[in-house]
């Protein structure tokens, strides 16, 4: 360039540079035109400078959506391969929980519930194939069926034992980490649970249709939410509900509760029914709020029933025959009603300082046999809508 500049310079001084007015004519014609090339040349440059700003944009921006397609690509390859690795962990568990030996079920077991932790879209189905594992037939040990039929029970007892204890551990919200599992619905309808603990748990629309509880049941602070059965549970120990709540419709009809029942401080919210329950031993209700209706029609109590410091907001029903060997129902409060219509109470039975808010009938209640209505419902100064 430096060459350039000096061969230019040279031959135009020889040729222009003598001073005369036409040499200075030329000499600006020239720079003119070298300044119009000069603007040319940066113009063009400009414009090639931009086309190839284009081009390495158009480049780049095609390399990056190649890049996504390819991300997507490997995303949904990542997702198939987790998927099959999953259905093919899923299946060998349950194939594993199918065993005819105990050792290769309870890691199948084990095996389910590490799958379910990992993968949440899965726990409402591992709970159901745990469930109905729960359900299948089950005779218990001591049956007289021989010693190998005997030990085979022994077995098979405890892996539903850890079943049982693979689906409560992670019903518990006050759980730490983050086992627990929300909204899990439970269906063990017809199961054989043994000392079944779902203490502090939370269960929504939980089923135990006919269930068998072997041993003690703990319901202790269970939380039951949406629609809850009971309805022809047998429970052959005692059987614990204290500080329990009930929110929706509950279901213990024809229920059989051979230990005691207790359900002291426990919460009913909505619909609760016991038509038909039998109490083989005492039952205890005491301080239990119902909020909403409750029958007792039919119901058996062998021994005591005890509600003392109950409170029914809505409409208690003890009518069509129940049979109570006492009852105490002692500084209880009935709020909209109350029917007592059709109860046999037999030996002792108590209404001390309870309160009555709306209407009250006895209409065929007896104790041993004779007529009966609490005293204080006898005052003179009092109307009932059972007096005749």
């Amino acid at each position: 360039m430096v060459a350039i500049a000096t061969v230019a310079c040279w031959v135009l001084l020889t040729l222009y540079g003598h001073g005369t007015d036409a040499d200075r004519a030329r000499l600006d014609g020239i720079r003119t035109v070298g300044t119009i090339v000069v603007g040319t040349g940066g113009a063009l440059a400009l414009v090639l400078a931009a086309r190839r700003q284009q081009t390495a944009e158009h480049d780049l921006a095609t390399k990056r959506a190649e890049l996504r397609l390819r991300e997507q690509a490997d995303r949904a390859a990542r997702h198939d391969a987790t998927e099959r690795r999953i259905n093919e962990l899923y299946l060998k568990a349950v194939e594993q929980l199918g065993s005819e030996k105990a050792p290769v079920r309870l890691a199948g077991l084990y095996a389910l519930d590490r799958l379910a932790q990992d993968n949440a879209q899965l726990r409402q189905t591992i709970a159901d194939v745990i469930s109905a594992y729960l359900r299948m037939p089950y005779e218990l040990p001591g049956s007289g069926a021989g010693l190998d039929a005997d030990r085979d029970q022994l077995q098979e007892r405890e892996v539903r034992l850890t079943a049982q204890r693979l689906l409560v551990r992670h019903l518990v919200p006050a759980d730490e980490g983050d086992r627990f599992w929300a909204g899990i619905e439970l269906d063990l309808s017809g199961a054989v649970l043994i000392d079944f603990p779902l203490n502090g748990c939370e269960l929504h629309n939980a089923r135990f249709a006919a269930t068998r509880f072997a041993g003690d049941a703990w319901f202790h602070e269970v939380r039951f939410t949406g629609t809850t059965r009971f309805d022809g549970a047998t429970f052959a120990g005692d059987a614990w509900f204290t500080r329990a709540t009930f929110k929706g419709s509950t279901r213990l009809e024809n229920a059989e509760f051979h230990g005691e029942a207790r359900f002291e401080d426990t919460e009913f919210v909505g619909t609760t029914a016991f038509r038909s329950a039998q109490f083989a031993h005492n039952a205890r209700f005491d301080k239990a709020l119902f909020r909403g209706i409750v029958r007792f029609s039919d119901a058996i109590f062998a021994r005591s029933a005890n509600f003392n410091r109950a409170g029914f907001l809505v409409a208690p029903v003890f009518d069509d025959d129940v049979a109570a060997q006492s009852a105490y129902f002692d500084r209880a409060r009935f709020g909209e009603r109350a029917w007592f219509e059709g109860v046999s109470f037999a030996s002792y039975t108590t209404f001390v300082d309870a309160t009555f808010d709306g209407d009250v009938r006895f209409e065929g209640a007896q104790l041993d046999g004779m007529r009966y209505r609490p005293p204080q419902l006898q005052a003179d100064h009092i109307e009932f809508a059972d007096e005749s």
